[in-house]
């Protein structure tokens, strides 16, 4: 019978290699910390080609978690040689098969969570499996440290292109897109009479002229541009009606409307041009480039709705926001101005109409000039005066129109209340061309030139998640001197407790140095031959691990129950 020898007091100086892996996971604790503390906020750093933040990170959350594991299961495995030599008197607790649960324990869920359940948390091994159970939640955890997102960064741009990689949006600081048919007549260019086409017949307009963007990211600065403004206001009219013949309707400028007597439903619609009145258009209307009157009368048996209107459209000045967000253009008017005076010819200019008082707002260079020749304003307004004047008369279910200008302006203007769209619509059609065939000055577009942003990752750490594993580690730096603390427990052991395993020996493979009892021995008998055989006879048995006066460990049956 082996005989019991006096304690030995543990020396945690035994445990250099748990020392160093505690120096290791500190080390990369540091590192972590140090390293995200450095890039928060700031832009994703690249070293070289192919190593990014995130593939730094992985390397030191790798080190630090397979550090964290050799910890735990050198504690677990403490804790497996202690449970068995840790036999207390009067009461069998440990069993071969333990050994087995501890070991599992320490590398896999499946064994960790036996060992909880098994030892209900009451066993120091317990939090060792634990951690085991949660160092298993790194890979997921560790992703959500630090997140990405895309912020624009000013393009230094290459050296084929110009100072500024995002050139100015077109522009127009005067517009002279006119030509003389050689006999002094002069009309319009192709373009601008297409955009008044377009813009009086389609029903939507591209609000956003093509820009120069190389990045797809860009910004400019407010910059000013000519432009075509329009509206519409509802005008008084006098009605005269005669039994014979039906009622009359007039506007101030002369334009008029009727409807038949003994017709009892009629549709007349009337488009003319005119020369305003005295409230439409104010005196800041001085480059006017069409003013026309509208009028419809709409007969059913039941009512009749007429309905008048004086429209016009002007040169006017406007400040754009422009920028252009993944290829986006988004263009927005930040500023609008009207006021033009008359200046006569001199040697440096023809007669023109120059914008004037332009306010802070506009964003306008000093001593930059924006103007509209005078015979190029004459020659747009004889066009437009030209397709706005015609009719359209609807009786019963036949409907007659003068013009194909007349039939798309009574489509499009059926409600009248839809009258300011329409004339919309037919300015920014203007505009863009103005804006496109415009000219500008010499060396005045780069003062509104832009800049060009590429999109790049910038770094936000999650300092909760970071928490995540610091804590793991500070449980796992505690766990190692829980076995001391219970094995100079008084009272707690019996006489004899053997010194913690040494950890440089896996716990499996420490066991193979302890001598089994003959009576152990013999309970197996063809066990090893049959699947689970040595579990099934000998791992119920109940154990205890005692040490010879020779130093050799044996496990034997317990003498106590």
């Amino acid at each position: 019978m082996a005989e019991l020898v006096s304690p030995v007091t543990p020396n945690p100086i035994q445990w250099q290699e748990e020392y160093i892996y505690c120096l290791v996971c500190l080390a990369a604790a540091a590192a972590l910390v140090v390293l995200l503390s450095t890039f928060n906020g700031r832009l994703e750093p690249s070293w070289g080609d192919n190593i990014q933040l995130g593939t730094v990170l992985i390397a030191i959350m790798s080190v630090y978690r397979l550090a964290l594991k050799a910890i735990v299961e050198a504690c677990v495995g403490q804790g497996a040689w202690i449970w068995v030599s840790g036999f207390r008197k009067g009461k069998t607790e440990a069993k071969l098969e333990d050994f087995k649960m501890f070991d599992e324990a320490s590398r896999g869920l499946y064994g960790a969570l036996v060992l909880l359940w098994r030892m209900k948390a009451s066993h120091f091994a317990c939090v060792g499996s634990l951690i085991t159970i949660l160092i298993l939640g790194f890979e997921t955890f560790s992703s959500q440290m630090v997140t990405y997102t895309e912020v624009p960064i000013v393009f230094a741009g290459k050296a084929s292109l110009d100072t500024h990689p995002a050139p100015a949006p077109p522009r127009s600081e005067t517009w002279h897109n006119i030509a003389s048919n050689g006999f002094g007549e002069k009309s319009l260019m192709l373009s601008t009479k297409a955009a008044v086409y377009n813009g009086i017949i389609a029903s939507d307009i591209v609000p956003n002229i093509p820009v120069s963007c190389e990045t797809a990211n860009c910004g400019w600065p407010v910059f000013p541009s000519l432009a075509v403004c329009g509206a519409c206001t509802e005008s008084l009219f006098n009605t005269s009606c005669d039994s014979q013949k039906g009622c009359s309707y007039t506007m101030p400028s002369g334009t008029s409307v009727y409807d038949q007597a003994g017709v009892p439903s009629e549709h007349h619609f009337t488009v003319a041009p005119s020369n305003g009145s005295s409230t439409f258009p104010n005196e800041n209307f001085k480059a006017v480039i069409s003013l026309f009157d509208i009028m419809s009368s709409a007969k059913t048996p039941r009512d009749n709705t007429i309905q008048a209107y004086q429209c016009g459209l002007w040169f006017c000045l406007r400040s754009y926001n422009v920028t252009v967000t993944n290829g986006v253009v988004n263009r927005s008017v930040v500023a609008e101005w009207s006021k033009s005076d008359f200046v006569p010819r001199s040697s440096a200019h023809y007669d023109e109409y120059v914008f004037s008082d332009i306010p802070p707002r506009m964003n306008a260079k000093q001593h930059a000039r924006y103007s509209i020749p005078s015979d190029s304003l004459r020659t747009l307004r004889e066009f437009m005066d030209k397709l706005m004047l015609g009719n359209a008369l609807q009786v019963t279910d036949s409907v007659i129109y003068d013009t194909d200008w007349i039939q798309a302006m009574d489509t499009a203007t059926k409600d009248l209340s839809s009258l300011s769209g329409w004339v919309s619509r037919l300015a920014l059609s203007l505009t863009n061309d103005i804006q496109l065939t415009g000219i500008v000055r010499s060396n005045r577009n780069s003062d509104y030139g832009g800049t060009a942003y590429i999109m790049a990752p910038r770094v936000e750490v999650n300092w909760y998640w970071v928490a995540y594993p610091v804590t793991l580690m500070v449980f796992a730096f505690l766990e190692p001197f829980t076995p001391f603390l219970r094995t100079v427990q008084k009272d707690s052991l019996i006489s004899a407790v053997p010194t913690p395993a040494p950890s440089c020996i896996p716990l499996r493979d420490t066991m193979l140095f302890c001598h089994v009892s003959k009576t152990i021995h013999t309970q197996v008998g063809d066990g090893m031959d049959v699947p689970e055989g040595l579990n099934y006879r000998v791992g119920r048995t109940e154990i205890e691990l005692v040490r010879k006066d020779n130093g050799e460990w044996i496990f034997t049956e317990p003498r106590y129950h």
